[in-house]
């Protein structure tokens, strides 16, 4: 692929992130979007053929995103735990600041939860493997012990999941698996105290 080529998709990506999290899917078109972009129709279609491809891209654009910044994080830290908590700060600022985007995704998987699945694994598999990192720093530092990295990533997504889930539900004001923007910080504080709470356990 041309570099030229990467930098067109680069720019269609920020300028589509940027209409679906303030205006959000259902509300954009592919018409805006190119008209965002001085496109035509036509180039952007070049690019993706659908809406839906382009929200997958940008969805994997923006994780991308998130996933760099802790990486570049960890190159400066060096404890497991202050690295699972800026983690667990980047993930929360990054749904507030794509909020749009990210509620798209919910409201789908509660639709078609097989589907969404399918197109978002590979997402999942990328934040996973970062806490493996983590864990493995963790484990070389003997701050931490653990018994099967990937399993144990694995675990501790899925309880920050159950986290959110079950926050949304004892409040009781909101019918979607999605927080409200309000809710985000009583959400991020649950689970910060879920992680340090795990990593008392893990140690020797």
């Amino acid at each position: 692929m041309s570099k030229n080529v990467d930098l067109k998709r680069a720019k269609i990506l920020e300028v589509a992130k940027r209409r679906f999290a303030h205006f959000g899917m259902a509300k954009t078109t592919m018409a805006e979007i190119a008209k965002d972009l001085s496109f035509s129709k036509a180039l952007l279609y070049y690019y993706y053929p659908d809406k839906h491809s382009l929200y997958t891209a940008v969805m994997e654009y923006v994780i991308n995103e998130m996933v760099n910044r802790v990486d570049t994080y960890l190159m400066k830290s060096r404890s497991v735990e202050k690295a699972l908590l800026f983690t667990l700060e980047v993930r929360m600022q990054t749904m507030k600041e794509n909020y749009n985007l990210f509620e798209y995704s919910s409201s789908l998987f509660i639709q078609n939860p097989c589907e969404m699945t399918k197109s978002l694994g590979p997402f999942f598999e990328k934040v996973k493997e970062q806490f493996v990192r983590i864990l493995q720093m963790g484990v070389e530092n003997n701050e931490i012990v653990v018994d099967g990295l990937e399993e144990t990533a694995e675990i501790f997504l899925f309880a920050l999941m159950g986290m959110r889930t079950g926050v949304l539900n004892k409040e009781c004001n909101n019918n979607f698996l999605f927080p409200t923007p309000e809710e985000f910080e009583r959400i991020l504080r649950k689970q910060k105290k879920m992680m340090s709470i795990l990593l008392r356990g893990l140690r020797p």
